[in-house]
């Protein structure tokens, strides 16, 4: 029975270094050739270098035709209004209880300026347009006039929507 509880023989601690890093050198060996691959695979798919983005970063893009947009509000005479409208930026402006009538002027050279406008007035009825000049001989260009229900006694409302004036 002492027998049974031998100790087993040692092994002979002979690898070689190759026999101990087997799985370390396959890997390394697989991540190259496949980096290898990618890379010549690059160059028959026409991805080269500084291709990416469409140009150099250095190209500047021209400039569009400047365009004036007026924001124009009206209603009754002597009536007030607040009005909240976007900037040639995009950024919600307000103005807050201006005389009617009024109008604000936007300029950019932005292929289109989203036009946003809301007004809340003192008068029976209110209205509110866009006038788009693109300042390429067609002149003045009305666009989404727009006017509240007449007789409204309480804070009449209006919008003006244009998703590229």
């Amino acid at each position: 029975m002492a027998d049974a509880f031998k100790a087993a023989p040692k092994r002979a601690n002979k690898k070689g270094l190759l026999g101990r890093f087997w799985l370390v050198l396959t890997i390394a060996a697989v991540v190259a050739v496949s980096g290898f691959v990618v890379y010549r695979l690059h160059g028959v798919f026409g991805v080269h270098k500084g291709s990416f983005g469409g140009g150099t970063s250095g190209e500047v893009l021209d400039e569009f035709n400047a365009k004036t947009i007026t924001l124009q509000v009206w209603g009754p005479p002597g009536s007030t209004a607040t009005i909240n409208y976007l900037d040639e930026n995009s950024h919600p402006q307000q103005a807050l209880n201006v005389p009617l009538p009024w109008s604000k002027v936007l300029s950019s050279t932005k292929p289109g300026i989203p036009a946003n406008l809301v007004a809340q007035g003192d008068g029976s009825w209110i209205a509110c347009q866009f006038v788009v000049n693109k300042h390429d001989g067609s002149g003045d260009v009305i666009k989404t006039p727009n006017r509240s229900d007449p007789n409204q006694t309480v804070n009449a409302f209006v919008y003006c929507l244009d998703k590229s004036a």
